[in-house]
This record gives structure tokens, sequence and C-alpha cells, in this order.
């Protein structure tokens, strides 16, 4: 399938999980460009609040009650007609656990890794594997699952994939998908708001090692409408991630910003030098392909806190 031409007035994208974190953002930036969005919701009331957030639209934002999203006919009426698919849906809640990674040696995370040792664990313990593994090994398999379906039927269909592969995702500035106080942020976003305004790391050291990547979760919106514009984009896993980071890298940001906009926990400690980060990104393919410039640390903890004042919450 080409790529959709830019800007595509006429052009339908079916979003899946239109009112999640992500998903939402997408949906923004989509109606933002002239796209006309169907956005794929489980029930009603979700839908709901997404049609009083996008009302401004009018009908270049429609909603498409998808029920159970496990069925295999769950998306048969909702994609009758569009000329895009962005799937951000998932059948398997977010992470519920963080246990400590122990590796001692720096590893280089390119699109040929798959993340075998969380699919690993939950072959080996089952249910007792740890909430990080079972949810990375849900995104793992899916992900596995239409690789292996556009190969097996390459010969009668007539349009591609391309999957966007980031980290963890931060950001929310605003905020878009429903939540009525922190408590009720999801992910990553819960685990933001612990670290930074409550100085709760889960149990994992702000320094401890090997940290992870981070990316801003409208540059992940965007990463997703440029590989629907973009034809060198299909048939490719593309990593999107802003660079490394560890939890003190967060909190170093937060205090380095004006006395307004973080109010310091009195337990913080820093700034505290992070003198080695054991995982890195081979993002060459990205800025190939999709040529994203991302957004700093500093713009994101500054627009995250902000955000948090404009609610009242901080």
């Amino acid at each position: 399938m080409p790529a959709i031409s830019s800007p595509a007035p006429s052009a339908v994208i079916l979003v899946t999980g239109a009112n999640g974190f992500l998903g939402s953002w997408i949906v923004r930036l989509l109606l933002e460009k002239g796209y006309s969005v169907r956005a794929a919701v489980r029930n009603s009331k979700k839908g709901n609040y997404l049609k009083d957030q996008f009302k401004s639209y009018g009908d270049k934002f429609e909603i498409a009650v998808v029920g159970d999203i496990g069925k295999d006919d769950a998306f048969v009426q909702s994609v009758q007609g569009v000329h895009g698919i962005i799937h951000t849906a998932s059948p398997v809640s977010t992470i519920v656990d963080d246990p400590r990674d122990t590796a001692d040696e720096e590893v280089t995370v390119s699109e040929e890794v798959w993340n075998e040792q969380r699919l690993e664990e939950c072959n080996k313990l089952g249910k007792e594997a740890s909430g990080l593994a079972k949810y990375s090994t849900s995104k793992l398999l899916a992900e596995r699952a239409a690789w292996d379906f556009m190969q097996s039927n390459k010969e009668r269909i007539s349009w591609d994939l391309t999957t966007i592969n980031p980290p963890w995702i931060f950001g929310n500035k605003p905020i878009i998908h429903e939540v009525d106080n922190p408590a009720s942020l999801t992910s990553s976003s819960r685990r933001f708001w612990d670290a930074v305004v409550n100085n709760n790391f889960w149990g994992v050291a702000p320094l401890e090692r090997p940290g992870h990547g981070w990316v801003d979760v409208r540059d992940v919106a965007e990463a997703h409408i440029k590989a629907l514009e973009t034809s060198t984009a299909g048939g490719e896993r593309i990593i999107v991630t802003a660079g490394s980071w560890v939890w003190q890298d967060i909190i170093n940001t937060a205090i380095s910003l004006p006395s307004h906009i973080y109010k310091r926990h009195p337990a913080a400690t820093g700034p505290l030098e992070v003198k080695s980060r054991l995982i890195s990104w081979d993002t060459r393919k990205q800025e190939r392909i999709l040529g994203l410039k991302f957004r700093s640390m500093e713009e994101l903890v500054h627009d995250t806190l902000a955000n948090y004042s404009e609610h009242g919450w901080y």
C-alpha cells in the first residue's frame, strides 16, 4: 500500500485504543493535520469522553465501538473504508510491577532485539512471572503474530505493516485521555508522578542501572503518523527513543528547573552524577526513515510538571 500523502483531508484513519494515553495523542495530531479519524473504543462511555474532547472537529471525528478486541471479528466493521490503521490497543494491562534487572554489561538495543528473556521468563514461571515480563511478552507475541500474518498472506494483501517500538513513554502536556486525578494515571505516567512528586521509585534506587529508554508521548504519536506517510517505513520495525535514562536523570532535570515549576520533595537527592547507563539504543533506522527530532528531557519534565499545576494536583 503506498504511503498516504500529507495533508490528506479525504483520508480516514482508524485508531485503535483511541482513548488511551498514546492513542488519544495520535487522534489529536491526526485531526490537527487534517485527517478524518475513526476512533475505536471498547464501550460507548469511553467514546463519549473522546467525542467531547474533539467536538470542534465535527464530522471529521467518529467513534467505533468494537467491544472485546480479543474476538476475531472485533474490527470487521470499523476497518471498512479506511485508508490507514494505527493500532495501539492491547488486551493486556500495563506494568503491574518492575523487578530489578541485574545486568552489569552494556547493551545496545536495535530492531534485531525481540526481548526474548521476558518470553523465557513467562514460559518458565507461568503466572508467577513478573508483571513486566507478562506485559513485555504480550507485546512481543502480538507483534510477531502480525509479522507472521504478513508473511503468510503476502501474495494476497495489498497493504503493508510498520511497527513502532518505543521504550518508556512519558509526558502529559496536556492530558487528553480521561484522568480524574494522579491516582488514575496509568503505567509510566503514574511512575513518573510518584518519582518526581512523591520521591517514590517503587523500590528501584534512582541511580540503579541498567535503566531504560525514554520518549515523549508527543514524539511517539508523531512517529506513528510519519510511518503512515513514509513509503520506506513499510515492512520495518522502528525503535523510537530519545535516549537512555535512570530515574536520577529525571530528578536532576527537575531540580534544574525554576522552583515554581518543580516543588522539590524534601527527600529528593541531587543533583547527582549518573556515571553510566548500561543500555544504549541504535536509532539509525528511525533517523533515516522517519527523521524525527525528539523533545529534550528538560522540555518533557517542564511541561509535565506545569500540567500538574494547571490541574491543581501539584
